[in-house]
C-alpha cells in the first residue's frame, strides 16, 4: 500500500496541522495496527477529535499501546527528542524512561477500573537531547469500541513544570524543608548573601565538622572543603549569585571532617533568589553524599579504561558487528591493521561496505552464528583481501561469538581473529624445503640417514648408506628401529652418541671412529667420520637425528702404515735437529748482516748518486765541446756512436737524479705541516704547464682539502703521477686526467696495512692512457721496475717507487689499478689529523 494516504478515503485524518500531515503520510502497514482502512470506527473517531483539538492529547491504542498525538501535545516533546519518531511506535519503545510509571496506569484503565487523574505529577521525559524533569497534570480515560470493549486510552494533559517550580519557590518554610531533607538523608543550607549568614541542618554541620549553632560565617563552612576544590566552589557561588547566570548552582566537590578525619564526595544543588533590583537575597539548596556512587563510577571507568586498553593493545583483531545490519560498532587497532583501513572509515559503517571483497566468504559464517546462536571458529581459514591494489589470500584463526539482547536474540557478533598468513606460508615453505631436502639426501653421494624418536626409528636412508654401510634394501629398514636391525651396535659407542644428541640438541662430530656392521651374517669393519645433527621442530623440541657418514677406512689404514714408517724416521729426525739448530744460528747472523748491508746500501745510494754527478757533468761538458768543435771531422758511423754516448750520459744523469731523490724521501716528523693540497697541486700544474700545453693534456680536479704533509714530497708525488699519465698516453689521443678527493674510514679500506681507527683522504688520479694488466698493480711501484722498453717510453723506473715511499712516509698508502688499453687509476691515501 502506498505510504501517502488519500484524504478523501480517510476523512478522519483531515486537518490536524503538522501532526495531521505526519499521520496521513506515515506507512502504517509497518506497525501492528496495519493499514488505516482496517482501523475500527472508535479509533477513527478518537483520532479525528485528537488531531483537531487544541488541547494536548495523546492516544495509546491496542495491546502494544501504539501512540498518536496532536500539535498541542507536540510542544511538550521539545525540539530534539522523541518527535516525530514515537508516532506509531509501541508504548514501551516510545517511553522507556517512564514506562515503569505509566504502565501501571495504562493497565489499570485498560482493565476497566476507570479513568485516572494526577496533578503536578513528576514524570521526567527525554527531550531537547536529554532527560528533563517535568511535572504534569493529566487524565487517562478509556476509549471503547462499538462492542463496549476498551481498545484505547486517551491522555489529556498539560505540563505544569513552571507552576510547580513557582510553587516551590514560594515554599519558604525552613523547618519543613529541613525535616524533608533529613528524612531523605540530605543536607540543606540557606545562605543570606547580604548578611553573609549561613544556616544548615544538623547533618551538614556534622559532615563539615561545624559547631551546632544556628548561624555561622560562610568562610567557616568553606574551610571543610578540600583546598584544591575551594577556588572552584567559590567561583561557582559567585556565578550563581549573578542574576545573568540564572541563579542555578550544581557542583561536585570533596569535604573533610577534620575532627572525625572523614572524607566525603558531595554534590551540591541549589539556586539563588533575586529581588526586583536583580540582587540575590537568598541562596539555598541541598547537599547529597555521592561518595559510594563516585567510587563505584571511578571503578567502572577504570575497569572500562582497562578493558578498552586491553582491546586496543591486544595483538589480535577484535571487532563487534551488529547482527541487524552488520554495522561495525567497535574495532581495535589490530583489526584496522588487518583490514588495511582507518577508524573513521570503518566504525558506524556496514562491514561489507568496508570489505566488499570478503562478503561471499564472511556472510555465511555470520548467518550461521545468528541462526544457530553458537560460536563459529576456523583455523588457518582463507579469506581474499584487496591489499595495495591486489587481491591476496590471507589465513586466519578466528572465533565469531554471538551476543544476546534481553529477549535472547542475537544482537551483535564478537569477532576475534589473528592473522597467521606468515606462519601458513612459512609452513608451506618448510614442507617444500623438507621435500627438497629429502631429495637432496636421497641423491647425495655421501651416506645419510634420518632417525626419529627415542627408539631411533629409521625414517629415511639414501642409497649410499643402504648399499655401502648397511648393505640392506630400503624395504628392510624403513620404519624399523636402528638397534633392532643392527643389534651389534648396542655394544659400540653409537647409541650413546645418538641419545646424547637427542637429549641435549647439540650436534656431534667424530673423526675416524671404529665401527663393526653385520649384514647377511657378514661383519664388516669400517673407520668412519660422522656428524650427528639434531632435528628440531618449530617449538624447539628435538624429534630426531640426521646422520652423515664418510668412509675413511682406506686413509686410516694408509696412515697407520705411514705411522709405522714415521717411527723409523724419528731417529733420523732427532739427528737432523742439531744440524738444523746450527743452521738457524748461522741464518740469524746472516739476517743481521743483511740488515746492516741494507742500511749501508741506502747510504751508498745517496753518496754515490750525489758524488757521481760531478764526473758525469764533466763527461757531458766535454762531449758537448767535442760535438761543437769536431763535428765536421766525424764520419756518419762515428757521429751515431757519439750520439749514443750523449744519450747514455743523459740517461745516466736522470738515473742519478732519481736515485738521489729516492734516497731523500725520508720521514722527519718536524717537516710535517698542515697544507692545502689544492694549492700544492696548482703549483705542480704550473711547473708542468709547458709539457701540458705541448701534449694538449686536459686536467680536471676537485677541491682536495687539507692534510698534514711534507709539502715538497707531496708536490713530488703529484708531479710524478701527472707525468706518468702524460708519458703513457695512447698514440694520437690527448691525455685526460681527472683527480677526485673524498674522505674514507680506515675500516672500509681493504687489503692495505692502514690504521682502522684513522680517517683518510683518498686522492684518485685516473687517466685514459695505455693502462696495464691487473697482475702488475703492485710491481709497478718497485724500484727500477718497468713494464715497457726504455726505447719505447723514456724513464728509469724510479718515479712510482718514490711515490710509494713518500706515501709510506706519510703513514699512508698508494694503489694502482688498470685496464690494458683503457687507462689506469692511482689512489693515494693520506691520514687526516
Amino acid at each position: 500500500m502506498n505510504s501517502n494516504i488519500d484524504q478523501k478515503i480517510f476523512p478522519f485524518m483531515e486537518g490536524g496541522g503538522e501532526m495531521g500531515e505526519l499521520t496521513r503520510n506515515k506507512n502504517w502497514e509497518t506497525t501492528s495496527l496495519g493499514a488505516p482502512d482496517t482501523w475500527p470506527q472508535s479509533l477513527r473517531t478518537t483520532l479525528s477529535i485528537v488531531l483537531n483539538s487544541r488541547f494536548p492529547m495523546y492516544v495509546f491504542w491496542g495491546g502494544d499501546y501504539t501512540g498518536f498525538y496532536n500539535d498541542a501535545y507536540r510542544v511538550s516533546l521539545g525540539n530534539d527528542g522523541k518527535h516525530p519518531l514515537i508516532l506509531g511506535m509501541k508504548g514501551k519503545e516510545a517511553w522507556p524512561e517512564i514506562w515503569d510509571t505509566i504502565q501501571p496506569l495504562l493497565i489499570s484503565v485498560s482493565s476497566g477500573k476507570g479513568a485516572t487523574w494526577s496533578e503536578n505529577q513528576l514524570i521526567p521525559i527525554y527531550r531537547n537531547g536529554k532527560i528533563e524533569e517535568a511535572y504534569w497534570t493529566f487524565s487517562y480515560s478509556p476509549v471503547k469500541d462499538e462492542m463496549g470493549d476498551i481498545n484505547g486510552i486517551l491522555v489529556t494533559c498539560s505540563e505544569t513544570t513552571n507552576n510547580v517550580n513557582t510553587m516551590k519557590n514560594l515554599e519558604e518554610s525552613e523547618n519543613e524543608l529541613q525535616f524533608a531533607m533529613n528524612a531523605a538523608e540530605l543536607c540543606t543550607w540557606d545562605y543570606n548573601p547580604i548578611t553573609n549568614k549561613f544556616k544548615s541542618n544538623d547533618r551538614l554541620k556534622e559532615w563539615f565538622g561545624l559547631p551546632l549553632q544556628d548561624e555561622i560565617q560562610l568562610n567557616d563552612a568553606m574551610t571543610a572543603i578540600l583546598e584544591q576544590d575551594q577556588q572552584r566552589v567559590s567561583e561557582e557561588i559567585v556565578t550563581a549569585l549573578n542574576y545573568d547566570s540564572g541563579g542555578k548552582y550544581d557542583i561536585i566537590y570533596t569535604i573533610n571532617n577534620k575532627q572525625m578525619n572523614q572524607t566525603r564526595i558531595v554534590r551540591a544543588v541549589g539556586r539563588s533568589w533575586f529581588n526586583e533590583k536583580k540582587i540575590a537575597y537568598r541562596f539555598n539548596g541541598i547537599l547529597q553524599d555521592i561518595t559510594e556512587d563516585k567510587i563505584a563510577q571511578q571503578k567502572i571507568q577504570e575497569s572500562e579504561k582497562k578493558f578498552r586498553n586491553l582491546v586496543k593493545n591486544v595483538p589480535i583483531g577484535i571487532a563487534i558487528i551488529s547482527a541487524k545490519d552488520y554495522e561495525v560498532n567497535l574495532i581495535n587497532d589490530k583489526a584496522l591493521d588487518i583490514w588495511n583501513t582507518k577508524r573513521d572509515q570503518t566504525e558506524g559503517r556496514p562491514i561489507f561496505e568496508v570489505l566488499t571483497e570478503i562478503e561471499s566468504d564472511l556472510l555465511p559464517i555470520f548467518d550461521n552464528v545468528i541462526q544457530t546462536q553458537t560460536a563459529q571458529s576456523g583455523m588457518e581459514y582463507p579469506f581474499n583481501f584487496v591489499r595495495n591494489g591486489q587481491t591476496v589470500t590471507a589465513y586466519f584463526n578466528f572465533i565469531f561469538s554471538p551476543s544476546f539482547d534481553d529477549k535472547g536474540d542475537v544482537d551483535a557478533i564478537l569477532c576475534v581473529a589473528s592473522e597467521v598468513t606468515e606462519s601458513v606460508i612459512a609452513r608451506h615453505h618448510v614442507m617444500e624445503r623438507e621435500a627438497e631436502f629429502q631429495n637432496l639426501v636421497l641423491q647425495s653421494p655421501i651416506a645419510m640417514a634420518i632417525l626419529r624418536g627415542k627408539n631411533l626409528k629409521i625414517e629415511m636412508a639414501n642409497q649410499a648408506m643402504l648399499s655401502h654401510f648397511w648393505r640392506k634394501k630400503e624395504a628392510e629398514i624403513l620404519g624399523k628401529n636402528l638397534l633392532d636391525i643392527f643389534p651389534e651396535l648396542k655394544m659400540q659407542e653409537y647409541p650413546a652418541f645418538l641419545h646424547s644428541v637427542m637429549n641435549t640438541g647439540k650436534s656431534l662430530s667424530v673423526k675416524e671412529s671404529h665401527a663393526l656392521v653385520k649384514s647377511n651374517d657378514i661383519t664388516k669393519e669400517y673407520y668412519v667420520d660422522f656428524d650427528y645433527v639434531a632435528l628440531k621442530e618449530l617449538d624447539g623440541s628435538i624429534s630426531g637425528v640426521m646422520l652423515t657418514v664418510t668412509d675413511v677406512t682406506n686413509s686410516v689404514v694408509a696412515r697407520q702404515k705411514l705411522e709405522n714408517f714415521s717411527r723409523e724416521l724419528e731417529q733420523q729426525v732427532l739427528e737432523r735437529t742439531e744440524l738444523l739448530k746450527a743452521a738457524n744460528a748461522k741464518l740469524e747472523d746472516t739476517v743481521q748482516e743483511l740488515k746492516k748491508s741494507n742500511d749501508e746500501l741506502e747510504s751508498f745510494a745517496y753518496i754515490s748518486s750525489h758524488d757521481l754527478q760531478e764526473p758525469l757533468r764533466k763527461i757531458q761538458m766535454m762531449t758537448s765541446r767535442i760535438l761543437s768543435q769536431e763535428k765536421q771531422n766525424f764520419s756518419e758511423k762515428g757521429r751515431q756512436y757519439f750520439d749514443r754516448v750523449i744519450s747514455s750520459a743523459d740517461r745516466m744523469r736522470t738515473l742519478i737524479e732519481d736515485l738521489l731523490e729516492f734516497s731523500r724521501t725520508s720521514k722527519q716528523e718536524e717537516d710535517f705541516e698542515p697544507h692545502n693540497l689544492t694549492l700544492l697541486l696548482g703549483q705542480v700544474i704550473e711547473n708542468l704547464s709547458e709539457k701540458i700545453e705541448l701534449t694538449n693534456t686536459e686536467i680536471k680536479y676537485d677541491d682536495l682539502g687539507e692534510a698534514k704533509v711534507i709539502p715538497f714530497q707531496i708536490r713530488q708525488v703529484f708531479q710524478n703521477l701527472l707525468e706518468n699519465s702524460i708519458k703513457f698516453a695512447k698514440p694520437d689521443t690527448h691525455p685526460k686526467i681527472e683527480i677526485k678527493a673524498k674522505k674514507i674510514e680506515g675500516t672500509k679500506i681493504k687489503n692495505l696495512v692502514l690504521d682502522a681507527k684513522q680517517t683518510y683522504l683518498q686522492l684518485s688520479f685516473s687517466d685514459n692512457g695505455i693502462g696495464f694488466e691487473a697482475q702488475y698493480g703492485n710491481q709497478i711501484f718497485e724500484i727500477f721496475k718497468r713494464l715497457h722498453g726504455k726505447l719505447e717510453y723514456q724513464g728509469t723506473g724510479i718515479g712510482l717507487a718514490i711515490v710509494k715511499k713518500i706515501a709510506i712516509n706519510h703513514d699512508g698508502a698508494i694503489t694502482a689499478t688498470g685496464t690494458l688499453g683503457k687507462g689506469s687509476v692511482f689512489c693515494l691515501y693520506l691520514p687526516i689529523t
